[in-house]
């Protein structure tokens, strides 16, 4: 990574952190991640060997989230990375294995449909293909009982964001393309670090 491209991040990092400018609309995000990692890591019951594979994880989104609020992509390493440890760690079962295998399958489907659909109606592209691959990524870790919770904290994150952008102007007009990596990373990470989320 080039050096200008670590200042602008760093920048952005800054600017979301301390909510200023059009980092105000991903301040959100990246507070309620960083108390869920201070949740995750002080919580009475030690992590044990859950540590390295929650750090890493926390890392990945960190970063694929700051390059998408700056250059709204989200690079291929952090995503290679997460898919390789995800795959890793299957579960022996047969058929755990292939529900997770399953919920990948169904996370990157539904936001490739969606994106579709989204196409037909407005002829434009609606969602970037990297974050279905971080859902489809999401579903690996997480199984299929937690990526309908993953999906509903990313769209509610992203509506807030949508109201904190409108409110301070940032929006511009309504063809300008928001990043939906953050609001993806951050419920791919709540549903890690704090479990499913479950009606009732």
């Amino acid at each position: 990574m080039s050096a200008r491209r670590r200042a602008l991040l760093r920048e952005t990092a800054v600017a979301i952190l301390t909510a200023r400018g059009e980092g105000r609309a991903l301040a959100h995000v990246a507070w309620i991640a960083l108390a869920a990692l201070a949740y995750a890591f002080l919580e009475p019951a030690p992590l044990g060997w859950w540590a390295a594979p929650t750090s890493i994880l926390f890392g990945a989104l960190a970063l694929a989230a700051l390059f998408d609020a700056r250059f709204l992509v989200i690079p291929d390493g952090p995503l290679i990375l997460l898919l390789l440890l995800g795959l890793a760690m299957l579960p022996p079962d047969g058929h755990e294995a292939a529900l997770r295998l399953a919920a990948a399958a169904g996370g990157y489907g539904a936001l490739r449909a969606i994106d579709a659909a989204y196409r037909l109606l407005r002829g434009r592209d609606g969602l970037g293909l990297a974050d279905a691959h971080l859902l489809g990524i999401a579903g690996l870790w997480l199984g299929p009982a937690a990526l309908p919770g993953c999906l509903l904290v990313a769209t509610l994150s992203a509506f807030v964001s949508a109201l904190i952008a409108a409110r301070d102007g940032a929006l511009g007009d309504m063809t300008r393309p928001i990043p939906f990596g953050p609001h993806l990373a951050l419920g791919f990470w709540l549903c890690w670090s704090l479990g499913p989320l479950e009606a009732g």
